[in-house]
């Protein structure tokens, strides 16, 4: 191998490297799409995984993880669950990846993102997310399909691929505590509501099961005198045509390094062809 190929070698493993590098991360943002006034989320708990995690089960008890982040806007159970130290029966950790998709509560107009390390063999294709909504005493949107999200779409459609969360109907009210205003987090973010619960897990336990919300904040306790709900109604097609928020996952481009490279490259490989028509 003369050094002419010695170099073209050596620039294929570096771009074959970064090309690598660059189907492992992504970057995901999170839209709150909620009208002026309406409501907000937790910061999102987001994971990816082999497709082996499953969040919850529309009409079953909740899990103590998910009641803590439902009804506390609380990740640290999940992300204990998630990382393989309580794992559920039947379930396989893998090489999954998890995170906080950002640092206080995501109100209506507002963008946040986190971007993910993702392992080189792939093996965590599937994204889910967790939230909990604000105000309420319960209510969550979540990915109960642990297969409904996968890169393989992101990568089939120009690296970057987007849906909607928290759409009407979808929005889960976990069972677990009692709705009522004068127990509810996030009331601080919405005037004319009462002070929020004083905290975490204040309020009274329903012993329910998840269900979907029918009816946004119409059966919640304590409702003050003349508040107008009418913003919070996240069922309603009209004020939240794209749910309570939309979700993008984008692969991060390759470092410019890697495109430098790339043309001296084929610098090379020019180079080289006009050596070999010199010897010809």
């Amino acid at each position: 191998m003369n050094i002419s190929h010695k170099l073209i070698y050596a620039s294929l493993l570096a771009i074959s490297a970064a090309g690598t590098a660059h189907a492992a991360q992504v970057k995901v943002t999170i839209t709150n799409n909620s009208p002026t006034g309406g409501v907000a989320i937790t910061p999102v708990w987001a994971g990816f995984h082999d497709g082996s995690f499953d969040s919850y089960d529309g009409g079953t008890a909740a899990s103590g993880a998910l009641e803590r982040i439902a009804e506390d806007g609380n990740p640290a159970h999940i992300s204990t669950v998630f990382s393989g130290t309580l794992v559920p029966t039947g379930s396989t950790v893998g090489n999954r990846v998890q995170g906080v998709i950002g640092s206080a509560p995501i109100t209506a107009g507002t963008s946040v993102t986190e971007t993910f390390d993702l392992s080189g063999d792939m093996d965590n294709v599937y994204f889910s997310y967790v939230s909990m909504v604000l105000p309420s005493n319960d209510y969550f949107i979540a990915n109960g399909n642990p297969l409904a999200h996968s890169l393989h779409d992101l990568f089939a459609n120009g690296n970057s691929i987007s849906f909607n969360i928290g759409t009407p109907g979808t929005v889960n009210d976990a069972g677990t505590e009692v709705n009522d205003f004068t127990t509810s987090a996030g009331n601080g973010l919405f005037a004319g509501l009462p002070p929020m619960q004083s905290g975490p897990n204040t309020g009274a336990d329903e012993n329910g099961l998840i269900t979907n919300v029918a009816n946004p904040f119409g059966s919640f306790l304590n409702t003050p005198a003349g508040f107008d709900l009418s913003a919070f109604d996240f069922n309603s097609s009209s004020l939240y045509p794209n749910g309570i928020a939309t979700v993008t996952l984008t692969s991060v481009p390759v470092p410019a390094a890697a495109w430098l490279m790339g043309s001296a490259l084929i610098g090379l490989f020019t180079v080289n062809r006009k050596k070999s028509t010199t010897l010809a």
